[in-house]
């Protein structure tokens, strides 16, 4: 065989045998997602939501809570902000099935006594679906991450001053969705029924993020959300210190640059 042509048999053979990180991670998002949803709608009470524990979902989790993977090195589709805004809002949608599953099954109770069953369904799912639950919602800040980056190199490319009226109103709707989101997932280290695993896959996302997110929240949101936080060192353990100590220190920042301008 001519050396040319066992070069180009090489390469090929190189490509298929490429890893699947080598894949477009946004079609492997958007493949995986749509099984674990297809997965979820087939959920009965008896057989519950997919766990992670089973090795088919834990590799579909592979593919849809990866944040780092994902968007390291977006492909084109993540370089639109409908459809990083997309991506965002599957994964907080399979996040919250698993935090409200069975919320919509038909009950033979009302008033006080329905409200504590549903309250107990929660407290269930949590305990069942943390782990599940964590990683979406871990992902759910890398991906706004990136979201925050669009929008912030979309305004960065004018003045202020020169901004319309329409524009101004969707750069504050996003920052106020966005930081709504952040500040959900912050405060998860004062829930009790997250374990510290749990906590801490979180709250290190968020800490990976703080400085972007807090850079689009107006000062008093910051600080609102900052003494929010002021017993949360109560009982806390050592593990989570050093990510709550990040997220403080880039809440308790007082200039407003960047999109929170528009807040």
């Amino acid at each position: 065989m001519p050396l040319r042509r066992l070069g180009r048999l090489f390469c090929l053979s190189s490509i298929l045998l490429a890893p699947a990180a080598w894949a477009d991670s946004h079609a492997d998002f958007q493949q995986a997602s749509g099984q674990l949803e297809a997965l979820m709608a087939k959920a009965t009470p008896q057989s519950g939501l997919p766990r992670l524990r089973d090795p088919a979902v834990a590799q579909l989790f592979s593919h849809i809570a990866d944040g780092p993977r994902l968007f390291r090195a977006p492909v084109a589709a993540l370089q639109d902000v409908n459809q990083s805004v997309a991506v965002c809002e599957k994964a907080m949608r399979l996040g919250k099935t698993y935090y409200a599953f069975g919320m919509e099954w038909p009950l033979p109770l009302s008033g006080t006594e329905l409200q504590q069953a549903r309250k107990e369904q929660v407290t269930q799912n949590l305990a069942n679906y943390g782990d599940e639950m964590s990683m979406l919602f871990a992902f759910s800040m890398h991906c706004h991450g990136h979201l925050i980056a669009l929008m912030e190199q979309e305004f960065s490319a004018q003045p202020a001053d020169a901004v319309s009226g329409p524009e101004r109103l969707r750069a504050r709707a996003f920052s106020k969705n966005t930081a709504v989101v952040y500040t959900s997932v912050v405060q998860f280290v004062q829930v009790p029924f997250w374990n510290v695993v749990q906590k801490k896959r979180m709250l290190e996302a968020a800490a990976q993020h703080a400085t972007a997110n807090a850079r689009l929240m107006a000062p008093p949101l910051r600080e609102r959300l900052l003494t929010s936080l002021a017993d949360a060192d109560t009982d806390l353990d050592p593990a989570l210190a050093p990510a709550l100590a990040t997220i403080r220190q880039a809440l308790s920042a007082t200039s407003c640059e960047g999109l929170c301008r528009y807040y």
